[in-house]
């Protein structure tokens, strides 16, 4: 799994936003993820699982070089491609729903602002412009697309602590949606675009809340003496994955999508954490130390057939579905000395076999 070449990517991931988040909250991180990290790319990217569809976009940046960018990669291993060829740090990129464009960060104007450009890499245009002294957070899930492509939403910094943003695709209407004194982090769209779930301190410990996507009607999901942490919404909107410590260490739960029937789905004295479904809701990847290694499980979407699918001595630290759900990205670090980790990454088929070493990168989104 593990390869090495010219080619180094950096890290940025939810395990970052775990470690800030619990750090803020005076909570113990479950894994201690350092922010900048070189990681090697290979020369000649061996070739995933044949049924490989798609492509990636990720960013860093090349060895020995002191710019970050956006690259564009094939989901077979072919056709690695920069986008962006630019001096400055170009990092956090995120399709568009239709696949025509990427937002990304770029602080090529002096500072981080969010900009826009073709999927080819052509026709950059910036949307924010940062007279009003925020910087952008690299907090999963970084930049997000509304559903039907007429927003882009990030995290910012205001006087020193984070918000909800908005802008439209032409740089129009940017708008700060949370606007309060507490932190308000890590985001997700509802599949019909109607309501965004967030993750918030504002009554004191940090909760899961929704609002709408103008930012009225705020509302309280959860409510109790652990830390709640949103982890997306099931395709059918129907549920709300998250992970919790409630009951001492961190579990998986889910819950309706008004808050009611929170179930814990995991069940394990080990810390269990960031879930994910399934592209169709019938299987959540998560997270999970209970084999010695923070490694990538899988179960039912009732918590039924919990699995080990990475199976290694390196501990996974972030991962992505494929379109169809029959394959993972995961990316691995391997070592116990935070300045000599060395970072990989492969493509798991969904059931543990076919791990085939990928191309390493940070803030991964993979499309059909």
């Amino acid at each position: 799994m593990y390869t090495h070449s010219k080619l180094i990517f950096y890290i940025g991931g939810a395990a970052i936003l775990i470690g800030i988040v619990m750090s803020a909250c005076g909570i113990a991180n479950p894994s201690t993820t350092p922010a900048t990290v070189p990681v090697p790319l290979p020369q000649q990217v061996p070739i995933p699982p044949a049924q490989s569809i798609g492509q990636i976009v990720m960013g860093g940046t090349a060895e020995g070089a002191g710019d970050f960018e956006i690259y564009k990669i094939n989901a077979d291993g072919t056709g690695l491609v920069n986008l962006t060829n630019n001096p400055a740090r170009d990092m956090l990129p995120a399709w568009s729903p239709d696949k025509s464009r990427i937002a990304f960060t770029s602080d090529r104007d002096g500072k981080t602002q969010i900009y826009l450009m073709n999927a080819d890499g052509s026709g950059v245009i910036q949307l924010t412009n940062d007279d009003w002294d925020k910087s952008i957070l690299r907090f999963s899930p970084y930049l997000s697309w509304s559903p039907d492509e007429k927003w882009i939403a990030f995290t910012a910094i205001v006087t020193d602590k984070p918000d909800i943003f908005i802008v439209k695709p032409d740089g129009s209407d940017l708008t700060n949606l949370t606007n309060n004194p507490a932190d308000d982090v890590r985001f997700y769209w509802s599949p019909d675009g109607k309501r965004i779930l967030f993750h918030s301190s504002r009554d004191g410990t940090p909760q899961i809340y929704v609002m709408n996507t103008d930012g009225s009607a705020v509302r309280r999901l959860t409510n109790n003496q652990g830390v709640d942490v949103p982890a997306g919404w099931s395709p059918d909107g129907k549920q709300i994955l998250f992970y919790s410590n409630r009951d001492g260490n961190w579990e998986i739960y889910i819950m309706n999508a008004d808050g009611s029937a929170q179930i814990n789905l995991s069940n394990n004295s080990a810390f269990d954490n960031d879930p994910a479904f399934s592209p169709d809701g019938k299987q959540i990847a998560f997270r999970s130390n209970r084999d010695g290694h923070w490694q990538l499980y899988v179960m039912n979407r009732n918590g039924s057939s919990q699995r080990n699918i990475s199976n290694g001595d390196a501990d996974d630290n972030w991962f992505w579905w494929s379109p169809d759900g029959t394959q993972i990205y995961v990316a691995s670090t391997l070592g116990q000395d935070p300045q000599n980790l060395k970072w990989n990454a492969a493509i798991i088929n969904v059931d543990g076999s076919g791990q085939k070493p990928f191309a390493f990168g940070s803030n991964i989104n993979w499309r059909p």
